[in-house]
């Protein structure tokens, strides 16, 4: 500061600022030479990022530096499995036609079927259980030699404890629940249990002949060691529910595997709370091959967690998720969110890279939940999803670092523009793409425009203030403040007729009628039927002109 006071006395006003004017050049060249170079252009980088973009995006941003080539990287996980979840919107077979060579281009190396009541069981004890609209034997075989035209590994998934919601809720099963009055866990001490499930488990196995895996399920049991022939049983060998919970799943194990001759695998989160003593001494670990599943951005699995899993069990599956893992109702897809849960389990995985735990991780299943459980509504169809599932299949293929280049050829891939994950915001509209089943894709997107819309107008200072059910119940309202809003609701209501017909057209290529159907009732209508009412009630108001004193 001396030295610029000295300057300022000696020199005039004109070479001072020249000085300053070469430094700040020769500033900005240090910082320019310094800055990193960008993989895609080959220019230097520059952030200009919006401060709005949201909290995941701003983390892929920092850490998608790109630093490794993409031909010198070994991916973590060898084996891709994608979960096709059929209990909410079930496609038809001849989907798969169009679906399974795409899904081994962009790298998966199986799928997981998740039938729950769409499997075509059989018997007296079992023939009241499928769908109405389930698959036939021929349409599983036909899914079968799909895949294998495909080189996709095929994993059935039936559960064997927990949500047995499709099972349970029916009255010649009821008298096997834990609790009565729930459908959702069923009892593991009663007599005709275990010989049912081996029903099911053995039908699925025949039909599925070349599968080596089955997946058993056994997550979320809700409700285990409340019925009084569990208590009892509890008691006389005194065990805990934990006891009960690891006894029931060996025996279905054991006969998967002595039995069926295939690998059962298993949902871990049962077991987070269990000791390691438990289950080294349950002898679990070599019977089942283990499925950790974590659908968060940061995972929220505890360090004792993972050392407990890779002493006991000899055969480790990660899980993520692709869609149907941020809210229950959900239906437009979050590619960005999804993909950083996907980070998020390279960078867990790569810390194992160079141990001998490393060989213990099989592969990857990535998680497309369609319901939440049997009684919930749909969320997320599958080609609304797709956009996802390409990057996050990419992605594993690349590596974490590379982001950007797993978007840029997702978008390739399914034969859209633009990008899925860098654009200025995630409303973005692709009005033409060309990938199995798009055409859901574009009318899930004009729904989420219109959900916009709706919540909008609902806002709206008009509705909150003159078009109460208040208002509405007593006819009473200023006619001078309908008008407009009158006009909004209009359009509204066009639009949701116009997402009905386009539904009607679009959904038919990919599901049944059964799937068109309750997707517009459940996830459309109670919308539209909202509009239609406060239409009535306009018109109701606006023809009264004279109106009574206070109070009403």
């Amino acid at each position: 500061m001396a030295v610029l006071v000295k300057l300022c006395s000696q020199w005039s006003a004109k070479r001072f600022l020249w000085l300053v004017t070469i430094v700040f050049v020769l500033v900005t060249l240090c910082w320019y030479m310094k800055s990193p170079l960008s993989a895609e252009t080959g220019q230097h980088k520059f952030d200009c990022s919006q401060t709005s973009s949201s909290e995941a995006a701003n983390r892929m941003e920092d850490g998608d530096m790109e630093t490794e080539q993409t031909s010198s990287y070994e991916p973590l996980f060898k084996s891709k499995i994608v979960h096709i979840d059929l209990k909410g919107s079930p496609p038809k077979p001849t989907y798969f036609s169009e679906l399974f060579p795409l899904l081994a281009k962009l790298g998966a190396t199986g799928i997981l079927i998740e039938y729950e009541d769409m499997f075509p069981y059989t018997g007296t004890s079992l023939e009241s259980t499928p769908a109405l609209n389930a698959y036939t034997p021929s349409m599983v075989s036909q899914i079968n030699q799909l895949a294998k035209e495909n080189h996709l590994e095929v994993i059935p998934l039936i559960q064997t404890f927990g949500h047995l919601e499709f099972l349970l809720k029916l009255p010649q099963h009821m008298h096997l629940r834990e609790v009565p009055d729930q459908p959702q866990a069923i009892c593991p001490t009663h007599n005709e249990t275990l010989p049912l499930l081996f029903q099911l488990l053995q039908q699925v196995a025949k039909l599925h002949p070349e599968s080596k895996r089955i997946h058993i399920g056994a997550d979320e049991v809700y409700f285990i060691g409340r019925c009084t022939a569990c208590q009892d049983r509890m008691n006389n060998k005194l065990w805990s529910t934990s006891d009960l919970f690891i006894d029931h799943v060996s025996a279905v194990a054991k006969f998967v595997n002595g039995k069926l001759g295939m690998r059962p695998m298993m949902w871990d989160d049962e077991f987070r709370s269990f000791t390691e003593p438990q289950l080294v001494q349950s002898g679990i670990g070599s019977l089942v091959d283990l499925v950790v599943w974590n659908y968060k951005p940061t995972l929220e699995l505890d360090r004792d967690i993972w050392a407990k899993y890779l002493n006991v069990f000899d055969a480790i599956w990660a899980a993520s998720a692709f869609k149907g893992a941020t809210g229950s109702n959900q239906q437009i897809t979050s590619v960005r969110y999804h993909v950083e849960n996907h980070r998020a389990w390279l960078r867990l995985i790569a810390e194992y890279r160079d141990t001998p735990y490393l060989s213990k991780f099989k592969g990857i299943m990535l998680t497309g939940w369609s319901r939440y459980d049997h009684f919930a509504v749909t969320c997320e169809l599958l080609p609304a999803a797709f956009p996802s599932l390409a990057v996050d299949l990419l992605l594993l293929q690349y590596g974490e670092n590379h982001v950007h280049l797993a978007d840029q050829e997702a978008v390739q891939y399914l034969g859209c523009t633009g990008s899925f994950i860098f654009q200025q915001s995630q409303d973005t509209y692709y009005p033409s793409c060309n990938f199995p089943g798009w055409e859901v894709f574009s009318v899930i997107q004009n729904y989420g425009q219109v959900m916009e819309q709706y919540a909008k107008v609902l806002n709206d200072s008009v509705v909150r203030g003159w078009l109460t059910d208040y208002n509405l119940a007593k006819q009473f309202s200023s006619p001078t403040h309908l008008s407009g809003i009158g006009t909004e609701l209009s359009y509204l209501q066009n639009s949701f007729d116009a997402l009905k017909r386009e539904s009607e057209i679009a959904f038919p290529a990919v599901y049944d009628m059964n799937t068109t159907k309750e997707w517009f009732e459940s996830h459309v209508k109670p919308m539209a039927d909202k509009v239609s009412e406060l239409l009535m009630g306009i018109e109701v108001l606006r023809s009264k002109n004279v109106w009574p004193r206070r109070p009403i």
